[in-house]
């Protein structure tokens, strides 16, 4: 399979939300889980509390945010932030890969970048195709089954 969908390490679902990486072989573009593997221990603790303070409903422009007024972002997601003052993202989307429970929300991160001066479009539109792509969804189901 060219995806799969692997859950946040120490960082548990719950009832209405979930965290995960996206992961590939054989697609460049997704390297999100890579860069946060390799980030120092504090800093990987420091992320994974945002990942955990969003799971818990907790809401800090500072730290993620979607952009749910965006027609052409709407879905897409980001956690964010500084080191040795270059502005990190985690690019990702919003998903709900159980339609018998609307309330439940995903959100699947794949795409490290390094912010310049505003958020470029681009790496926003590749999020969104591969949101779009068949066997994206079905590796998001089958971890969220």
């Amino acid at each position: 399979m060219p995806y799969s969908v692997t859950l946040v390490e120490g960082v548990p679902s719950n009832t209405r939300r979930g965290i995960a990486f996206l992961e590939s072989d054989s697609d460049g573009d997704v390297n999100g889980k890579g860069v946060f593997d390799g980030l120092r221990k504090k800093l990987k603790n420091d992320v994974r509390g945002r990942f955990d303070f969003w799971l818990s409903g907790g809401v800090c422009d500072k730290y993620f945010h979607g952009w749910p007024n965006g027609n052409n972002r709407k879905g897409c997601f980001v956690f964010k932030w500084k080191n040795a003052g270059a502005l990190h993202r985690l690019y990702g989307f919003l998903f709900n890969p159980r339609p018998g429970d609307p309330r439940f929300q995903v959100c699947v991160l794949m795409r490290h970048t390094q912010k310049k001066e505003i958020t470029d479009a681009s790496e926003l539109a590749l999020v969104l195709r591969l949101k779009a792509k068949a066997a994206v969804v079905t590796a998001v189901g089958q971890a969220f089954e």
